[in-house]
């Protein structure tokens, strides 16, 4: 059963078709748990005639619909209101005004709402992030970036406590969340430059790049445990510096540099996209539904379950995926410039290929919080590599580059309008289908030829 859990009573009525009810109703719980019991106490039958009109909804006396995924405490439903069930397909008409002062106000309220303390919040927390950000910006400007190094990591400490506190202490998650995420951002630019000394932010090496991943993932990791909120921001930390370091380690070798490391990079985001939501399930710890081996256990009745505990998981399993994607969409965009500015052009080839193969495999999450890294993931590369033609020759942007751009824009315009208000066929879906195979299959050879595999085999065997 679910509770209420702030233990309060809305009394409402309740003017259903065939009769009024007066009834409490626990101001706590989403009103799509209450309409069963609502419709069984107004009328007789009146379940099974919704199935005939859409089924039943709850509007105020002005029409307002009353949302049933939010309770009634979530819509300031006070005691004493009018509520009115009818079919979810009539139109209520609109309040008729005699009064132009009244009718004006009405509509500038519903097209414009007020400023309330929701948005003083959120105000409050975006200016104070972008304060930290600039400092942290202007610290690594300095000549002596050791000194930088070291004041920001102690500003990445100093967000990351506060970070802590108000999530913690003030139950804000989400300002914890966003101090969380400055933290990780001060700790991994603390990391990188702190052991530059006198040297330019353009000399960064694998021992930089590594001391700023470490950083990330401690960083990261007690955001996790300290804020224990929105974890889909810290996780994707951890998944940054855990390839970042990565990367650094191979570009330790000798044989390696920091291109061929990126493009390591890359690869290992394109294989290991599709393990996300399996991996994500084993560390959410989401229950699943045991098999009956025998045939007692077939007849026997389920054990209960918990609902509040499975949606926990439920949530933190979300949380996990959404962050291992984004994490890896991350890392897929800071690898980019590398690959580009190397002017390889297997690498060139490269970025555009785990762009294509990012954004094709954006269908496969229906969710828009799964689906968005996944597509910033592939349209930020692709971005980043039209930026670079521009260091092409003047007949070849016109010629080449222009072109493609446009059909491009014109292909994305139509599949947006065309696709607006029913999904791909299901012979379009076949066909990204076997796109998205044949481009994972290109990804690796033409990584081979980043990492110039051909010309060392070539050498070795003459």
């Amino acid at each position: 059963m679910t509770r209420s859990l702030g233990g309060g009573l809305a009394r409402v009525t309740v003017a259903a078709p065939r009769r009024r009810v007066d009834v409490a109703l626990p101001d706590s719980v989403p009103v799509a748990e209450l309409l069963p019991a609502l419709l069984r106490n107004a009328g007789k039958g009146l379940a099974d005639d919704g199935q005939q009109h859409g089924g039943w909804v709850l509007r105020r006396v002005d029409g307002q619909l009353v949302d049933p995924a939010r309770s009634l405490a979530g819509q300031e439903l006070r005691d004493g209101e009018v509520l009115h069930l009818v079919p979810r397909q009539d139109d209520w008409p609109e309040l008729d005004y005699d009064d132009v002062v009244d009718a004006i106000a009405g509509a500038a309220r519903a097209t414009s709402p007020d400023w309330g303390p929701a948005a003083t919040r959120r105000t409050g927390v975006g200016v104070a992030c972008g304060a930290l950000l600039l400092a942290l910006g202007l610290a690594v400007t300095g000549p002596d970036h050791t000194v930088a190094g070291l004041v920001v990591l102690g500003l990445a400490l100093v967000a990351l406590v506060g970070g802590v506190v108000l999530a913690r202490l003030a139950s804000d998650a989400e300002a914890g969340t966003a101090l969380a995420v400055v933290a990780m951002v001060a700790a991994a630019t603390g990391g990188a430059v702190v052991g530059l000394g006198d040297l330019a932010l353009t000399d960064l090496g694998w021992a930089q790049v590594l001391s700023g991943s470490l950083a990330l993932v401690l960083v990261a990791a007690a955001g996790v445990v300290g804020v224990a909120g929105r974890t889909q921001y810290p996780v994707g930390g951890v998944v940054v510096g855990v390839l970042g370091a990565v990367g650094a380690l191979l570009a330790r070798a000798e044989a390696v540099d920091g291109v061929d490391a990126a493009a390591v990079l890359v690869v290992l985001v394109v294989v290991l996209t599709p393990l996300a939501p399996l991996l994500s399930l084993r560390l959410g710890k989401l229950p699943v539904p045991a098999l009956p081996s025998t045939t007692e256990d077939l007849v026997a009745d389920p054990p209960p379950i918990g609902r509040a505990r499975v949606r926990a998981r439920v949530r933190r399993t979300d949380e996990l995926l959404t962050g291992i994607l984004g994490g890896g969409a991350v890392t897929a965009v800071l690898a980019t410039p590398v690959l580009v500015g190397s002017g390889r052009t297997s690498a060139l080839w490269l970025v555009a290929l785990v762009a294509a193969v990012s954004v094709l495999r954006a269908r496969f999450f229906p969710a828009a919080r799964h689906r968005l890294p996944l597509l910033l993931g592939g349209l930020v590369p692709a971005f980043v590599l039209g930026v670079s033609a521009t260091g092409l020759p003047a007949g070849w942007v016109v010629a080449g580059a222009v072109p493609v751009l446009v059909v491009v824009a014109a292909a994305a315009l139509a599949a947006g309008l065309a696709f607006r208000h029913r999904a791909p066929g299901p012979y379009l879906g076949r066909v990204a289908d076997v796109l998205d195979v044949v481009l994972v299959l290109a990804v690796v050879p033409v990584a081979c030829a980043v990492l110039g595999l051909y010309g060392y085999l070539r050498g070795l065997y003459g």
